[in-house]
């Protein structure tokens, strides 16, 4: 039976390979070019070659020096060597080994058991690749394919199977309803795939956009529209055609910005972006995810949204990279959750702060659930380093607790590498990446220990924001380096730490006040379960911290948290503006505070 499951992989996924045959020996070089505003004119220093060249009994060869950490004129280049980068779109690199772990277990759903093995998966990727090609007017671009859905076992089968046919998929946040006509609007979806559940959501989106939009549905339709899952499984329908190779430079992905300082805007990924990317975030010194071989297979919790680039390409599209084992949630619950780390043996654990604490403190989750998790990573805000002590003190076993950074516009640049934690540090540039701090007035490169702006570059930098130059150029400046609106510090080792958003320093007196300090010396406070800081305006200040606090009792008062922070911050550093006590607080689905609500919580009042 194994062997016929391998040889179903390796008939189907021959489509995949065909079309990488075509790059064989096709060479690929940039020069990068960047310009340090301290020392004038582009320097020799900061030249570097590329060179990739496609054999193809030979794969990828790389020729490239090896970067040593360069500090003249303040810019950081990674300290690990290159590695090879793809020149195949994504849906080949991602499938690129699946012949070896064919009859392993690729998705399952947490709730209802429904699963997918690998060769499975290629062959609903194939499946459902053809049908688009056969709808749509131009077979080369089959246009925008929209996902309204919560994590599920087909995800990763609309989401690969449209980009490997040419379609750009932009993925939607079920949670801003209001949101998905504007979505869809912007993006210029011509087919949305929705979950059953959500269907009335759709329904409602669409009276909002005037215009038609085929739905298909993942799951029985209550208006009989196509059934996704009916289409992946119908032998009657054909494969898809990959007779042509889909340009590197075309957009994959079209994930929205959380929109948790401003309005959501659509973030262009090529192809080339997310696949070198993924090449990046495998290298050996920070990817604690072993390849599947043999009887061994990694399992990841798939509950962070795949609409998000933390669960896109950390958790789905990484993990299937690497032949593990995704176990899909549509939404948390504490008990579900629990049952799945113990019953599936979840051995890699994404989190992101908020699920942190609570894997750390609740005891709905015990020592006996994680006993089979060697890894903990966490990101997506700054990760309070009380938590991560607590769920290493939680557990029997050592546990690697592993943080990183990055964005929607820049993917993984940021790893703790293996062996060298540093709690409370997002960890050291991947290979191919550069970054510098930069002084939030001035815009000069500053030396390690010195807060300002963190701005980066590498070969995985968004396009640009879809259908919005200006944002496009006020992000990017003139040498190519894009500009993250986070303040940052790295130190000697050239590990990073993130202080908080720009836009979201509190100014008291002139002095730059750090929301995200207070709510980590907050926490730590035992009667404390979650905190959001914003500023308030004051007629003396300026402004002035707020604290909004989730209690774990009634019994804690605004004085005790006055009096636990009087002797840790400095005077401007005070809550002036008061302590209020809610039931929770504002967060979206990957649990980022949104201190838009927070402030108008404030504002309010």
């Amino acid at each position: 039976m194994r062997s016929q499951m391998l040889s179903l992989v390796n008939s189907t996924y021959a489509h995949f390979l065909r079309s990488q045959s075509r790059l064989s020996g096709r060479a690929f070089s940039r020069s990068i070019t960047t310009k340090s505003k301290t020392r004038g004119p582009a320097s020799p220093l900061y030249r570097v070659s590329i060179g990739i060249r496609r054999h193809q009994s030979e794969g990828v060869i790389c020729t490239r020096r090896t970067l040593e950490l360069e500090t003249e004129g303040h810019v950081i280049e990674s300290e690990f060597p290159d590695v090879p980068l793809p020149q195949s779109p994504l849906t080949p690199v991602v499938f690129e080994e699946v012949a070896k772990w064919g009859h392993k277990t690729a998705t399952e759903c947490g709730y209802t058991g429904r699963s997918y093995t690998y060769s499975q998966l290629v062959d609903g990727i194939m499946r459902w690749g053809g049908m688009l090609q056969r709808r749509a007017g131009d077979r080369a671009n089959p246009g925008t394919v929209a996902i309204l859905a919560p994590n599920c076992p087909e995800y990763p089968i609309v989401f690969f199977g449209s980009i490997g046919v040419g379609a750009t998929v932009t993925t939607v946040n079920s949670a801003y309803t209001p949101e998905i006509a504007r979505h869809l609007d912007d993006s210029g979806a011509n087919l949305l795939v929705v979950e059953a559940v959500m269907e009335p959501l759709a329904e409602a989106a669409l009276k909002v956009l005037k215009r038609e939009v085929p739905v298909v549905v993942n799951g029985p339709s209550a208006n009989a529209r196509p059934n996704l899952r009916e289409i992946i499984a119908d032998s009657n329908t054909p494969f898809a055609d990959f007779v042509d190779v889909v340009p590197l430079d075309r957009v994959a992905a079209l994930p929205y910005s959380s929109g948790t300082t401003g309005k959501p805007k659509g973030v262009s990924l090529t192809h080339s972006a997310v696949a070198n990317n993924i090449s990046m975030y495998h290298n050996a010194h920070t990817i604690n995810t072993e390849k599947a071989e043999g009887d061994h297979q990694e399992v990841l919790m798939g509950l962070l949204p795949f609409f998000h680039i933390y669960g896109m390409c950390v958790i789905m599209t990484s993990g299937l990279t690497r032949g593990a084992k995704i176990v899909t949630l549509p939404k948390f619950e504490p008990q579900m959750y629990a049952n799945v780390l113990k019953k599936h043996k979840v051995s890699v654990l994404h989190t992101v702060p908020p699920l942190l604490q609570f894997v750390a403190a609740s005891p709905a989750v015990s020592p006996q659930d994680l006993s089979h998790v060697h890894t903990v990573m966490c990101g997506a805000a700054p990760v309070p380093p009380a938590a991560a002590m607590a769920l290493k003190e939680k557990v029997s076993q050592p546990i690697f607790f592993q943080e990183g950074f990055g964005m929607t516009e820049t993917l993984c640049t940021h790893m703790t590498p293996k062996g060298e934690e540093k709690l409370g540090y997002c960890g050291k540039l991947v290979p191919h990446t550069k970054a510098k701090i930069v002084d939030l007035e001035k815009g000069t490169p500053l030396p390690p220990g010195a807060e300002g702006e963190l701005c980066v570059h590498s070969p995985a930098l968004m396009a640009g924001y879809h259908n919005n130059r200006q944002a496009t150029q006020e992000c990017f400046d003139e040498d190519g380096w894009f500009h993250t609106g986070d303040v940052a510090v790295c130190d000697n080792d050239g590990y990073f730490s993130i202080v908080d958003r720009i836009k979201e320093l509190i100014k008291v007196k002139g002095l730059q006040v750090s929301p995200s300090e207070l709510e980590d010396i907050l926490l730590r406070h035992p009667g404390v379960a979650d905190v959001g800081i914003t500023g308030v305006d004051d007629e003396r200040a300026g402004e002035v911290p707020r604290a909004f606090v989730v209690r774990r009792n009634k019994d804690l008062r605004e004085k005790d948290l006055h009096a636990f922070l009087g002797s840790r911050v400095a005077p401007h550093k005070q809550l002036a503006g008061g302590i209020r006590f809610v039931e929770e607080l504002p967060k979206n689905p990957t649990g980022k505070l949104l201190r838009r609500q927070l402030k108008k919580m404030a504002d309010g009042e």
